[in-house]
């Protein structure tokens, strides 16, 4: 497996790349500002996976053109981008990402998570359902039998990801009657594999200096984020959601390779989307996940 990192710095990259090293993966690192095409073209195809750690002057948008890259014999590897938005915020990334790669295989537990509208609750119910079919533990903590504290307490249970749907902003969800990022940092526990946002805009910098789905891996929130630069479709957040569960089914191990495998046919639906964070993020749960989730009061 190997990586291929465009960064300005390393310093704070260092725990990350200790892990990956330590995973027997090959890094290689090239220093200096954004890639062009051309750069980036090169790199996708001698790499398994690319990670654009550059100006936070960038946004999703402008800095990928989709959460994964073509290699020129057509094969799709992910690409994630990170801002630097400073030695520390990278380093709490870092960091972060190192301890998810330090879990073993063993279980898979996920959430589900909603806004409280008909909707979205019958699409969490479908990708429960399709989770519970391949007998992966479960949590459901939409907004109708969860109050926000206790979802953001659950996400620091040590899951392997959360899906979220519902309405989305360039600052975070509408659901739970608004979250944003400082609702779910600093809380003790474990970080998430991966947090799925499957709605609009929580990857936009549309007046913020930093978006949502860009925050959740700097806060140390998760490991990687999955987020819409723009308005979405219902149709295409489902055809995301039921792909998702697919692929789960297939065995994927990563967020990288959950979201090559998941992609819709669609170029809208994909074109959508980034990948912000550590593409190799795996997709694990700790030890204990399964007994902290199990603490989560649900008012049904």
């Amino acid at each position: 497996m190997r990586i291929t990192i465009f960064a300005q710095r390393w310093q704070p990259l260092e725990p990350l790349l200790e892990a990956y090293a330590g995973r027997g993966f090959d890094v290689q690192r090239i220093t200096g500002d954004m890639p062009d095409a051309e750069s980036l073209q090169w790199a996708a195809n001698e790499s398994d996976a690319l990670l654009i750690v550059g100006s936070r002057k960038r946004s999703p948008r402008t800095a990928l053109p989709g959460p994964v890259a073509r290699r020129s014999d057509g094969s799709l590897i992910p690409a994630a981008w990170l801002p630097d938005a400073g030695a520390d915020a990278l380093r709490r990334f870092s960091q972060t990402a190192a301890r998810l790669h330090q879990r073993d295989a063993v279980n898979q537990p996920f959430a589900v998570l909603s806004q409280r509208h008909p909707q979205y609750l019958r699409l969490a119910g479908r990708i429960e359902t399709l989770l519970h079919k391949q007998h992966k533990p479960v949590y459901r903590w939409t907004s109708d039998i969860v109050f926000r504290d206790d979802m953001a307490r659950g996400l620091r249970a040590g899951l392997a990801a959360a899906v979220y749907v519902g309405h989305g902003r360039p600052i975070g969800w509408v659901g739970y009657y608004g979250t944003r990022i400082h609702h779910l940092q600093d809380i003790p526990g474990e970080p998430l594999g991966a947090l799925l946002s499957l709605c609009c805009r929580t990857a936009s910098r549309r007046r913020t200096p930093l978006s949502f789905s860009e925050a959740v891996p700097l806060s140390g929130v998760a490991g990687a984020a999955f987020g819409a630069v723009g308005p979405t479709l219902h149709l295409n957040n489902t055809r995301w959601a039921v792909a998702i569960c697919s692929a789960l089914q297939d065995g994927v191990r990563s967020i990288g390779e959950l979201i090559v495998k998941a992609l819709p046919p669609n170029l809208d639906a994909i074109s959508d989307y980034r990948l912000m964070g550590d593409p190799l993020s795996p997709l694990f749960g700790t030890e204990a996940a399964l007994t902290e989730a199990g603490k989560i009061a649900v008012y049904a």
